[in-house]
C-alpha cells in the first residue's frame, strides 16, 4: 500500500471540507472548542470522504481507541488520529498521542496504519473571535522522522511528538517500512523505561528512609 498516497488523498479531501476556514469564518475562537468543531465536521462528512476515495468507512472508536477515524482499504484497518495544534507560542500544547502498549499493539497486532492529522491553527487576524486553519497535513506516524519522537511518564509511557508535523513535513522517511520504525521505536521505548526504572527505585528508596527517620523529613534527592 502507498502510505504516501493514502496521505496525499486524505489530506486533499479535508482540505476541500474546511477551506472556507482558512478565512477564519469559524463561530469559536476557543481551542478546544475548535478542536471539537473540526472533529464534529469531519464525522459529519466521514462517509463521503471514504466513499469518493473508494474506502469502506468505520463507526467512531471507543474512547479507549488511539485513533479518532478509520476505514478499511481492502482488508487492511487505517486509522486517523486528529490534532489541533494551536500556532500560539504562549499556550503549552504538549503533542501527545498515546500510550506506547496501545501504539505497538495497533501497528503489530492489528496490523493497522496510524495517520495523523494536524490541524494548525491561530486567531484571526481579521475577525474577533475567530480562528483562522493556517495548514493541514496528513502523514503516517511511522514515517516522521526519529527526532520528533519521544516518551515520558513514569507509568505506561506516553507516546508525544517533539515537533509539528508541519516543522518536519520536508523530513518525513516515506521509503521507511514498518522494522525500520520498530528499530527507531523500541530501542526509544527500552531506554526510556530503563530510566525511568531507575528513577523508580530511587523514589522507593526515598520513601523508605522516609518511614524509617520517623516521618520527620522527605525529600526524593540525597541530604
Amino acid at each position: 500500500m502507498n502510505l504516501k498516497k493514502i496521505s496525499e488523498q486524505i489530506q486533499g479531501k479535508l482540505s476541500d471540507l474546511f477551506e472556507e476556514l482558512r478565512s477564519g469564518i469559524s463561530e469559536r475562537e476557543d481551542s478546544r472548542a475548535f478542536g471539537a468543531m473540526i472533529e464534529k465536521r469531519i464525522a459529519d462528512n466521514w462517509e463521503q470522504i471514504c466513499q469518493d476515495l473508494g474506502y469502506t468507512s468505520l463507526d467512531r472508536p471507543g474512547r479507549r481507541t488511539i485513533f479518532d477515524f478509520a476505514f478499511h482499504s481492502g482488508n487492511l484497518l487505517v486509522g486517523i488520529d486528529v490534532k489541533t495544534k494551536d500556532l500560539d507560542s504562549t499556550r503549552y500544547s504538549d503533542g501527545g498521542i498515546c500510550a506506547v502498549g496501545n501504539l505497538l499493539k495497533f501497528l503489530a497486532n492489528d496490523k493497522g496504519i496510524f495517520l495523523i492529522a494536524e490541524f494548525g491553527h491561530n486567531k484571526s487576524s481579521e475577525k474577533r473571535n475567530m480562528r483562522d486553519i493556517e495548514y493541514i497535513r496528513v502523514a503516517p506516524f511511522i514515517m516522521l522522522p526519529q527526532n520528533a519522537y519521544r516518551i515520558e511518564n513514569l507509568g505506561t509511557g506516553q507516546v508525544r511528538l517533539n515537533y509539528t508535523i508541519d516543522q518536519v513535513w520536508d523530513e518525513i522517511a516515506w521509503d521507511r517500512d514498518i522494522n525500520e520504525f520498530y528499530d527507531i521505536f523500541v530501542d526509544l521505548a527500552i531506554t526510556h523505561y530503563r530510566r525511568v526504572s531507575s528513577d523508580a527505585m530511587k523514589r522507593i528508596t526515598a520513601l523508605e528512609r522516609f518511614r524509617s527517620d520517623g516521618y520527620k523529613h522527605f525529600t526524593f534527592g540525597r541530604r
